[in-house]
């Protein structure tokens, strides 16, 4: 199907409809003082199976009788129509009216319909004034648009329409043009590419709907007779093309303003050398010839960048991503000469971009514009790829505690090829960090990495989840689990360049996604290894005098495990004492409280079976999202609860009231009035909407911990899970002291850390525990 020519066929076929109602409501009385303009995508005749059908009717004022005008619009509206009208004077298209710049917008793509032609000429003239206000106006908002999509083509479950690089940066070229810029790229088969994907994406959602979810593309992708993944490259090809387009005009129309700007470009033009012109803060070829004839004119081009920060002008891009495949193969000095400049990430972004990055890098073929379905990535694999390598150099020169470690890294070639590589087997199945270094190894080998360079490479690719996977899985306040993670690490300076590359990578899977919380836990982590390097055997017993002169206070924290010592400051410890003394009276004592973008919850009460379990359950039958829970018991029998978690719906952040009937809720079912079964049944759980298939996974191990036995649970998210999982190891008679709680996407990892009384859980309980686990999940 040829979409383009469907899409002018529909139009046509409403013009019918259209002009056979405005003759039967609107002609007879008012032919001579009306005029009927179709605008937008009616006007242009692209008219998609649910799009809007876009109508400007213009009138001398004071024209319509309400009553003609609505027997119009509704008999449009019962043939199945979507009519989306505005009626104005020409005098309206004379000027452009701040807030509504898109009405003159859509004003370009107008097309005379029926009535007074002259009323339409004269809209057409006025327009012809606004051409120069308009043209910055259009380029701001197309600005402001790539913006809300981080100015990234590479979205998993892209918007069709008003993405970058969409259907609408094909719109706002053809508008440019209209306004005199000489905006004339052959796109017509990129065009054809997202027109033919928007109308069967129409057609199976059967509605107005233009993002490509992933269930979409399963779709769009069996009318299309190829895979999702053919498809989806297809889109990202054509996106990228039409993206590299708009953004050049959009950029040379906002960088003619005058000012500081200026200065800033007269000042970097200076950098101009024998083989490159600095121009607007563009670099420019002198010899573009030689692309062809000298073998390393594209790596010296890429080495400058690098160290300036400049950009490629669009003609330097269009010379390199044309040139033949037949230059020097790099080794491994010439990408030294690359990472190891301040502006790396620009360079092999446009390397990326050009076409370089799969002439030097074959392997990177394997993740071009790669999809993973795993409902925590928002980005292709190459695009995530570059952001966290942008995220690097970001960090390095703005975040002041991993400021110091960039600065002091004096390994940064092999941090950033490490980063480079760290994701290249993903696409193969899972292990895709050992599949990672093995290419690694196989890449090294080709470019003649020295040994100690590429065994650190190696290394930081195999180990690039460690420390985001410690955070969720084994309780760092255990000071065993620290001096294992040292142990592990072997150096501060491994431990620092790892603690970069996690940053880096995290921050990279999608838009908000190192939030403070995660933040905290990293450097939590980074703080408690890089004090066992040198924390002496003693330090992990608690000061017997520490709390003596104060026998209450002491009282409350007799009993509980050291490691609530090691994670609590003092000022902590009196206000959970404080709690204690207040449960006393009332049973429960709690306190709810915002962290930035998290909640905390402090409960103490008497401990008793299950606690935690309904704790869980009534903080699910509100919708929060659990992202830690730790319960500290003391020998009197109180117990203290610690839960972190978010609310995705910021139902406690924009309706107040229900912040107390949460915690008069979670009073209620810590001391036993109501159960959490009733919240939970009155409130009810909400399935994602598509499921990704999650093999589960349960490890028990009564080796890993010296304080009891460990949990690591690997399932499908759902509301509720921890409230199941919780109940289901309190009814096999375990006792739970720490939860740690991390999803990614529709896949949870939740690690406990049980007992039963005062030892590890027996090996026979063990086996049952399993049994009804595996029942639930």
């Amino acid at each position: 199907m040829d979409a383009l020519v469907a899409l002018r066929a529909r139009a046509d076929a409403v013009d019918e409809q259209v002009l056979a109602l405005w003759e039967q409501w609107i002609a007879p009385k008012l032919r001579d003082k009306s005029c009927l303009v179709a605008v937008g995508g009616y006007g242009r005749r692209e008219l998609f199976p649910y799009s809007d059908v876009d109508l400007l009717i213009l009138e001398e004022p004071g024209t319509y009788p309400n009553g003609a005008l609505s027997d119009f619009l509704r008999e449009l509206w019962d043939c199945g129509l979507r009519a989306s009208h505005s009626v104005h004077p020409v005098a309206d298209c004379r000027k452009i009216t701040p807030g509504n710049v898109e009405f003159n917008i859509s004003l370009l793509d107008q097309r005379f319909l029926a009535g007074r032609e002259d009323l339409y000429s004269a809209c057409r003239e006025a327009c012809g004034r606004t051409t120069n206000e308009l043209r910055k106006a259009l380029a701001e908002l197309t600005r402001a648009r790539h913006e809300r999509f981080q100015q990234s083509i590479h979205q998993l479950e892209p918007d069709l329409k008003e993405a970058p690089g969409g259907l609408r940066d094909l719109h706002v070229l053809g508008w440019l043009r209209k306004l005199g810029v000489d905006a004339h790229a052959d796109l017509g088969e990129a065009a054809a590419t997202l027109a033919q994907m928007r109308w069967h994406l129409h057609d199976f959602q059967g509605r107005d709907v233009n993002i490509l979810r992933f269930e979409a593309q399963d779709a769009v992708a069996a009318a299309l007779q190829v895979s999702p993944e053919d498809l989806m490259r297809a889109y990202y090809r054509a996106a990228k093309l039409v993206f590299a387009n708009c953004r050049e005009e959009v950029d040379r129309i906002l960088d003619q303003r005058p000012g500081l700007r200026t200065v800033l470009f007269e000042s970097r033009s200076r950098l101009s050398n024998e083989e490159f012109t600095v121009n607007r803060d563009q670099i420019l070829l002198r010899q573009p010839a030689r692309l062809e004839t000298d073998p390393l004119l594209t790596h010296r081009l890429f080495a400058f960048q690098a160290r300036h920060g400049l950009r490629l002008a669009r003609d330097t891009r269009r010379r390199v991503a044309a040139k033949s495949n037949d230059g020097q193969a790099w080794r491994w000095q010439e990408w030294r000469a690359i990472l190891e400049q301040p502006h790396a990430a620009a360079a092999l972004r446009d390397m990326m971009d050009t076409g370089e990055m799969l002439r030097q890098l074959p392997e990177w073929a394997r993740i071009d514009c790669l999809v993973t379905r795993d409902f925590y990535h928002r980005y292709t694999v190459d695009e995530h790829t570059v952001i966290a390598l942008e995220n690097l150099e970001n960090f390095g020169a703005t975040h002041r505690r991993l400021r110091q470690l960039f600065e002091t890294c004096d390994q940064l070639p092999a941090l950033r090829f490490a980063l480079l590589l760290h994701d290249i087997g993903k696409g193969e199945g899972e292990d895709h960090d050992r599949k990672s270094v093995l290419i690694a190894q196989a890449v090294g080998a080709r470019l003649g990495i020295p040994a100690a360079e590429q065994i650190l490479v190696e290394r930081l690719i195999a180990d690039h989840l460690y420390l985001g996977q410690l955070t969720h899985t084994r309780d760092l306040d255990d000071p065993l689990t620290a001096e294992q993670a040292a142990q592990f690490m072997e150096t501060r300076e491994y431990l620092a360049m790892l603690t970069l590359l996690t940053f880096a990578d995290s921050a990279a899977v999608f838009p908000g996604a190192l939030t403070k919380w995660r933040e905290s836990q990293l450097f939590h982590a980074y703080s408690v290894i890089e004090r066992a390097f040198t924390r002496a055997l003693e330090d992990r017993r608690i000061p017997e005098k520490e709390h003596s002169s104060q026998p209450e206070l002491a009282a409350f924290l007799t009993g509980l495990p050291r490691r609530y010592w090691y994670r609590s400051t003092p000022e902590q410890r009196l206000a959970h004492f404080r709690l204690a003394e207040k449960a006393r009276g009332s049973a429960v004592g709690l306190e709810l409280q915002r962290r930035e973008d998290t909640w905390q919850l402090t409960l103490v009460t008497q401990d008793r079976p299950r606690l935690l379990a309904d704790i869980a359950g009534v903080l699910a039958a509100y919708g929060m999202n659990i992202l830690k829970a730790e319960a500290f018991g003391n020998s009197q029998g109180v117990v203290l609860d610690l839960f972190v978690f978010n609310d995705p719906l910021h139902s406690l952040e924009l309706n107040p009231p229900v912040v107390q009937e949460l915690e008069e809720a979670l009073a209620r079912v810590a001391s036993g009035k109501e159960k959490a079964e009733k919240l939970l049944r009155h409130r009810g759980r909400s399935a994602p909407r598509y499921q990704v298939e999650i093999a589960p996974v349960i490890r028990l191990d009564n080796e890993a911990s010296e304080m009891g036995t460990l949990l690591e649970l690997v399932a499908s998210d759902r509301p509720g899970l921890l409230y199941d999982v919780a109940r289901t190891i309190a009814d096999c008679g375990c006792e739970i002291d720490t939860v740690l709680l991390a999803t990614e996407g529709q896949r949870a990892v939740d690690v406990f850390y049980m007992r039963s009384g005062a030892a590890k859980v027996p090996v026979e309980t063990l086996a049952t525990l399993r049994k009804r686990l595996e029942e639930i999940i």
